[in-house]
């Protein structure tokens, strides 16, 4: 009994080293050593609150059309499909001198373990990269459907880090210990110089403050159409500046 004993312990050993390891290497977690992942906090219950500035153009005559308006970003709630955590981000709107928040939408956010996946109207985006460090670039618009006529002109950004940790007034707060991240800056034949060409004005830019988020966007796409002699443009302009937080 006793040789049938020390035969079968040291394979029942082995067996748990392979069990512990298969459990270890398909184990789903996240390092939390990185402190710059606390640009874009994680958090039940955590907002902030922007003044919202929008300029569109539509038509042939370009007509501008202009509206101020409050949004609000809360996460609300958190689930998890094949073992990874995601959170829930609503997203709320109201007139700028006040008035009831309106739900407008809903954003999914997935961390990784380099990353931050952001899921907003259909299209979802690798925000960020971890660590944060100057100079670090990668393709933020990886996972778009640029295929889609509607998305295309999100092809091949380069988002890039700037002006880590540095101070940042956006307009309306001053925020300390800020990164900036240059997403695309793109002109294809601006202002219609050539009418027999189809042209474009395309710029975007996130800023995030330590333990609160994004502090400031601005997302810009304009389009000119081929033998608009009137160079009237089409498409919007987005300013978000935050102005609460928790």
């Amino acid at each position: 009994m006793n040789r049938m004993v020390k035969r079968i312990l040291p394979i029942l050993l082995l067996v748990a080293i392979c069990f512990t390891s298969f459990m270890s290497c398909n184990k789903s977690t996240l390092s939390t050593d990185d402190i710059t992942r606390n640009y874009f906090p994680l958090k039940l219950g955590k907002y902030v609150r922007y003044a919202v500035d929008s300029v569109y153009y539509f038509g042939k005559a370009g007509t501008r059309y202009e509206v101020k308006s409050e949004m609000k970003y809360v996460i609300t709630d958190t689930y998890t499909v094949n073992r990874k955590l995601s959170y829930i981000m609503d997203v709320y709107s109201r007139p700028y001198d006040g008035g009831d928040w309106i739900g407008t939408s809903v954003i999914l956010i997935t961390p990784t373990a380099t990353g931050l996946l952001y899921t907003q109207d259909r299209t979802q985006y690798l925000k960020m990269t971890f660590p944060i460090s100057n100079g670090v670039t990668w393709k933020g618009n990886m996972y778009a459907e640029v295929q889609d006529s509607m998305f295309s002109y999100l092809k091949d950004w380069n988002y890039t880090y700037q002006s880590y940790p540095l101070n940042y007034f956006n307009g309306l707060v001053q925020f300390d210990n800020t990164v900036t991240i240059n997403e695309c800056n793109q002109d294809i034949n601006y202002q219609a110089v050539d009418s027999n060409q189809a042209g474009f004005h395309t710029y975007a830019k996130e800023v995030y403050a330590y333990g609160v988020g994004m502090i400031y966007k601005e997302w810009t796409h304009y389009t000119f159409h081929m033998f608009d002699t009137s160079q009237n443009r089409n498409g919007y302009s987005v300013i978000m500046r935050a102005i609460d937080y928790n």
